[in-house]
């Protein structure tokens, strides 16, 4: 499945992104994100049932969380961290390559989640069936033990920015000052969450602000 606007930039990844899903069969899902627009960013997916997402959802939280940190300076990929399914019913193992243009500027996102769960259910009852404890120690960079969540839901990442963030700072809203609430902002700003369309509001919501002291205090910290 395909959005109508893609970009020819990312045209050229669909056959690669269809190939891939070939060879590796119906457990397989690959998708191309456009990250022109992180709330609608999927515009191509094959074997969305796994995710059960579909083009025109959005981005997840390890996606942009590499993004932010500018994963993509010093690597080409990110492969087989951990991924799970809303309430984590489906465990998988997924991999992002970083799509960039002849500026190496990253404009999308090829990504790969191949659903292991009925693998490692198999893997635990040999194990089981042998009586021989397998302890698989790989080594990884701490990228690659990061976790994602694919839930599909834009407010629910914009939300546990917010949530992570606020709990991080141990603050008490109630009782937070400008200076407090600032740094918090800043913190959320570092997070990507105002990428996102209508974050503003939403963390403005939360705050107990205005969306304009929330875009004033952004200006400020752009300054700086």
């Amino acid at each position: 499945m395909t959005g109508m606007g893609t970009r020819v930039e990312l045209q050229r990844y669909i056959p690669i992104a269809d190939y891939i899903a070939a060879i590796n069969g119906r457990n397989c899902e690959v998708l191309i994100h456009d990250l022109s627009d992180l709330n609608h960013s999927i515009c191509h997916i094959v074997n969305g049932h796994i995710t059960n997402r579909t083009v025109g959802g959005s981005i997840t939280n390890y996606a942009l969380e590499l993004i932010q940190n500018k994963v993509y300076e010093n690597r080409e990929s990110v492969t087989n961290y951990t991924g799970t399914t809303r309430e984590g019913r489906r465990i998988l193992r997924s991999s992002t390559y970083f799509i960039k243009d002849d500026k190496s500027t990253v404009i999308g996102l090829l990504c790969v989640n191949i659903d292991i769960t009925d693998l490692l259910r198999a893997h635990e009852l040999l194990g089981d069936i042998v009586q021989i404890n397998v302890s698989a120690k790989q080594e990884s960079t701490e990228v690659e033990k990061s976790f994602e969540r694919f839930d599909g839901s834009v407010d629910s990442i914009v939300g546990e920015i917010i949530d992570t963030v606020i709990l991080e700072s141990g603050l008490k809203l109630v009782d937070s000052t400008t200076t407090e609430k600032q740094a918090l902002i800043g913190r959320m700003e570092a997070k990507g969450v105002f990428k996102f369309k209508g974050a503003v509001s939403r963390v403005a919501d939360v705050l107990g602000v205005s969306n304009q002291t929330i875009y004033r205090y952004l200006q400020n910290m752009n300054k700086e």
